[in-house]
């Protein structure tokens, strides 16, 4: 504010006649500079106290206080209790005095004519107050929809001294009189206009993961990566974009600089750029987590409360003689005249308006600088969890740009420059830091932490990632446990029994009885057989060569048994079909005994006792009991194995891109290859295929054969053996039972709409469809992303803990996969890049790329050209062949960026050429080929200068500038040429003619 009577004040002489001028001029000096010093050093408004307390809807109490008006009159309150008001007019001698005589006090009562608008309002009065027109509060609603304020009012006032013939003008008088007024919360809107409220943001409150499986025409993979996309929805996106917009607008005047940071402007472009290019990609947990930083850094924004408005050049209107105290609602209480700082020239104001500027660009950095690196490993990173600052975490890893973010990551790190103290991903880094336990934290003391972060394993093989993490967590003893979880189906299939890895010890113990029980049988019986061969054969009770088949036949029997049940198990189907044609071959024989010889001989009656020792050697089955048994427990402890049956048992799993200390992390990949039972060993087929002719071979007639196959009641003795019903009639009952369930569950699921939340909802059908053990169609899933994680979630607790004796075992078989020899090709390559290939070929070929795929020969190629991937973003691929499905790999197509180099011509030197770079962050560099047989130069310089040597043949050049280090020919070439309007003469050319006569 300027001082009204411009700093000047008189100065006294010994002997001076003073004027009333001269001393008006000292007294309003002296009391503006004091009301300077107030509004313009110290600030504005409710200093302390004047706070409201209503006793009862008819009284109410204002507790003492001091405040400062906009014109920096001090008002200081006593406080008093009022449950009595009179009506009151507001005197003209405030609104409109006449101060003609006294110019220097009309800049003041210009303030008052705001208040013309309360001239008739209403004044509070203490308990106890009497006289005419003092009135009771009696009314409960009378201080409804009203604010309270208190004004001062300044009155200018005639004195004067009359005697009997005369009135003379004695002067003027200032009354200042303090008066609480209760006004419409109407007016007191108005007058919030004319000054700044701190105003108050709300925080963003992010979903929470939680997965909703009753889409039932989604795999569960699928699901999963879903329910990532939800804070990617153009409403929150919009209104996330808004709000951080609406507070940099609100704040940029308070930042110490604006550098970086138009994009928090009209950020939702920026963000839906980013999303665009990876929410179709395995990567789309990061797109989460990153949305989570910028709600978190837009919340530390919100939070960052020690800074408020601050004003310089004090708007005098705003509130001159009044400050408001507010009403008896929240909303009343919104007009409540706040306290405004004015010094923010101070070292501690300009450090808050640096501390919040950097919370300001760290955003910026945040929405700008995402980008999934492509080839990565797994780092577990030290942080924190909770309801903390984003700066007190770790810097996560899928960002660029990282030695600024670090300098922008936390405020108050950097201005003490501790900023190379601050974990991260990328902490090893040139130029990040020093310290080795920045570089190394878990060699170091990780109490002060209550979190890992865990990255890099998002897209990789799941074997591969289990392995690596498991060395880092074990060599690094880590508080936390690791649990792989598969997000497939499991319902109406088997997974191959081969895949388990642990003991069952009481059905090793049986296996192995029953195990060489056969081979004590069969070993007897075999030896029994070769000794007595000649006498057998001239009997003709059986012939040598059937022995021999006979004794081949049980010989391979014994080998199929194998040591280890486990080994067993896998094969056990195929077992018992030879089992059973043995049978068979067993009865035949001893059929074929007794039709051939009317009279037993002894060595016939015993061979029968033989054969009869074999024969219920099978019908006891010991195996089939064996297995069954297994394959309860196996079908018990597999089901253990799939993401949803680990949600049934934890369903509070968060994702926070790592597991709390003491936690459980939870990898989820996909892997259908599980479901694919392995083929019956060659020997099996090969014994089957022998048994089964040895059996048809054997000369009896086909009625005797189907009467004493019927003989024997195998189901007797395998009651659980569970077969399905094969044919046109199961397979429709098998459709419209499916087709029941699903009109059911919509049935369902509309009667639910109204009554309970979509999460309830999704939690009730979930349960439902496990009833129903249902499960649409019955075509194989095709998931992508196959065998590779594709989310992480954590369980603040350890479960699943190792008291089971069951383990399942990872396969460390070379799986199928496929590789690109790079991550990043150019959409104008004409050329073929190879997909190598492990595996077989003839194979097939998913994904969004699949269509740019050539085959030659047994090879395939990817063409970067091709119309299909033009638009430039990530693409994935996914190789099939022979059931089996390989990794996903995922690659960039880019396309060629627009060079911005500007050639200017020296004013002075025509044939000099300056080529400046119009991208001024740009940190390329360039080949510069001048087109006048000139050395080729390679610069990084943003400012290239070159002389041309024009003459009457080279009137001109082409210059080529060529961009380093990019995937795409980036080049720009620029004609410069001489100028046609030269009056300079060339005698320094070899030539001779008119044009070396020129001259300036």
């Amino acid at each position: 504010m300027e001082a009204y009577n411009n700093s000047i004040y008189p100065v006294f002489e010994a002997d001076q006649v003073l004027s009333q001028k001269e001393l008006n001029a000292l007294v309003s000096h002296l009391e503006e500079q004091d009301r300077l010093t107030r509004k313009n050093l110290i600030g504005i408004g409710i200093v302390c106290g004047l706070d409201l307390d209503f006793t009862n809807s008819k009284t109410v109490t204002i507790t003492c206080g001091s405040a400062v008006t906009s014109l920096g009159f001090q008002i200081e309150w006593k406080g008093g209790t009022f449950n009595k008001y009179r009506n009151y007019e507001v005197p003209d001698t405030f609104l409109q005095p006449d101060c003609t005589k006294e110019p220097y006090l009309k800049p003041i009562f210009d303030c008052a004519k705001q208040y013309d608008n309360i001239k008739n309002c209403i004044e509070l009065l203490p308990n106890g107050s009497e006289g005419e027109g003092v009135l009771t509060i009696t009314d409960d609603t009378f201080f409804e929809e009203k604010v309270i304020l208190l004004l001062l009012e300044v009155t200018l006032i005639d004195q004067k001294n009359c005697v009997t013939t005369n009135c003379d003008d004695k002067g003027k008088r200032m009354e200042f009189n303090i008066r609480p007024l209760v006004i419409s919360s109407v007016v007191a809107e108005e007058w919030m206009e004319l000054y700044s409220q701190p105003k108050t943001y709300d925080k963003f409150s992010f979903p929470r993961y939680i997965l909703d499986f009753s889409d039932t025409s989604t795999s569960i993979a699928n699901t999963v990566l879903e329910q990532f996309k939800k804070v990617l929805t153009h409403p929150f996106l919009t209104s996330i974009s808004t709000a951080i917009q609406t507070i940099y607008q609100d704040f940029e005047n308070v930042l110490v600089e604006n550098t970086g940071l138009t994009v928090l402007n009209n950020s939702k472009n920026n963000i839906k750029e980013i999303v665009e290019e990876y929410e179709d990609s395995v990567y789309i947990q990061y797109l989460w987590d990153w949305i989570f930083d910028i709600v978190s850094c837009y919340n530390d924004i919100v939070s960052f409360s020690e800074i408020n408005p601050s004003l310089c050049c004090v708007n005098e209107n705003a509130f001159p003689f009044h400050v408001a105290l507010g009403g008896v609602t929240t909303e009343e209480n919104l007009f409540r005249t706040p306290f405004i700082k004015t010094a923010n020239a101070t070292n501690e104001a300009y450090g808050k308006r640096k501390e919040v500027t950097l919370l300001f660009q760290r955003l910026a950095l945040l929405i700008t600088s995402f980008e999934v690196p492509k080839q990565n490993i797994i780092k577990v990173t030290p942080s924190t969890i909770g309801n903390v600052a984003l700066s007190e975490k770790a810097i996560p890893f899928y960002y660029n740009g990282i030695l600024d973010l670090n300098e922008k990551w936390h405020p108050k790190l950097t201005a003490k420059k501790q900023n190379d103290t601050i974990l991260s991903y990328h902490a090893e880094l040139p130029n990040y830091t020093t310290k080795n336990e920045v570089k190394k934290p878990l060699l170091y003391d990780i109490e002060p932490y209550n979190f890992f972060r865990i990255e890099g394993h998002i897209g990789m093989n799941y074997k591969k990632a289990i392995e690596n993490l498991n060395l880092i967590k074990n060599s690094s003893a880590l508080p936390f446990k690791i649990t792989a979880l598969n997000a497939v189906n499991f319902l109406n299939k088997e997974v191959d029994i081969s895949k388990f890895d642990g003991r069952w010890d009481d059905l090793e113990t049986d296996y192995d009885l029953a195990r060489k029980r056969v081979y004590n049988i069969t070993e007897f019986v075999i030896k029994w057989m070769d000794l007595r061969r000649e006498v057998l054969d001239e009997k003709n009770i059986i012939k040598k060569q059937n022995i021999d088949n006979f004794k081949n036949i049980l010989k391979q029997l014994k080998n199929l048994l194998s040591n280890d049940l486990k080994e067993f198990l896998p094969n056990y189907k195929s077992f018992y079909d030879i089992f059973k044609q043995l049978n068979y071959v067993f009865l035949f024989h001893r059929w074929c005994i007794q039709l051939q010889n009317q009279t037993l001989s002894t060595i016939a009656e015993d061979l029968i006792d033989r054969l009869d020792d074999i024969n219920e050697l099978f019908l006891e089955d010991p195996f089939t009991v064996i297995y069954e048994e297994a394959y309860l427990r196996w079908e018990k402890t597999y089901k253990d194995l799939f993401f949803t049956t680990f949600l049934k048992k934890h369903p509070g799993i968060e994702h926070k891109a790592g597991v709390a200390k003491g936690g459980t992390f939870v990898l989820v990949y996909v892997d259908t290859s599980i479901f694919k039972a392995a083929e019956p060993p060659l020997l099996y087929t090969n014994l089957l295929n022998t048994v089964t002719a040895y059996k048809k071979n054997i000369p009896i007639d086909d009625t005797i054969k189907d009467e004493l196959i019927s003989s024997v009641q195998f189901d007797d003795y395998k009651s659980q053996i569970k077969t399905k019903p094969k044919g046109l009639a199961i397979d429709k009952c098998k459709q419209e039972s499916d087709n029941i369930k699903k009109e059911l569950l919509d049935i369902v699921k509309y009667n639910l709409e109204a009554t309970h939340t979509d999460e309830m909802k999704a939690y009730l059908l979930s349960n439902l469809k496990q009833v129903f053990e249902y499960e649409v169609g019955s075509t194989e899933e095709k998931i992508s992303f196959q065998q590779t994680i594709i989310a992480d979630f954590y369980l603040p607790y350890v479960c699943c803990g190792d008291g089971n004796t069951l383990e399942v075992k990872i396969e460390v078989n070379e799986p199928l996969t496929i590789t690109l020899d790079a991550s990043k090709y150019c959409n104008t390559d004409a050329g073929e890049k190879e997909i190598k290939i492990k595996g077989d070929s003839g194979g097939t070929f998913t994904g969004t790329a699949k269509d740019a795929i050539i085959q030659k020969s047994d090879k395939y190629y990817i063409q970067p050209n091709h119309p299909s991937i033009a638009t430039p973003k990530s693409y994935n691929l996914q190789y099939e062949v022979n059931e089996a499905s390989s990794n996903t790999i995922e690659f960039e197509i880019v396309s060629p960026e627009v060079l911005s180099w500007i050639p200017n011509r020296d004013s002075n030197k025509p044939n000099v050429f300056l080529f400046n770079n119009g991208n001024t962050n740009d940190t390329h560099d360039y080949e510069f080929d001048f087109g006048d047989n000139s050395p080729v130069i390679t610069t990084n310089e943003m400012e290239i200068r070159h002389v041309f040597n024009f003459d009457e043949v080279h009137k001109s050049f082409t210059v080529t500038i060529k961009q380093l280090g990019e995937v795409c020919s980036n080049q720009q070439t620029i004609a410069v040429s001489a100028l046609t309007n030269t009056t300079q003469g060339d005698f320094n050319k070899s030539d001779f003619n008119a044009t070396d006569f020129n001259a300036n």
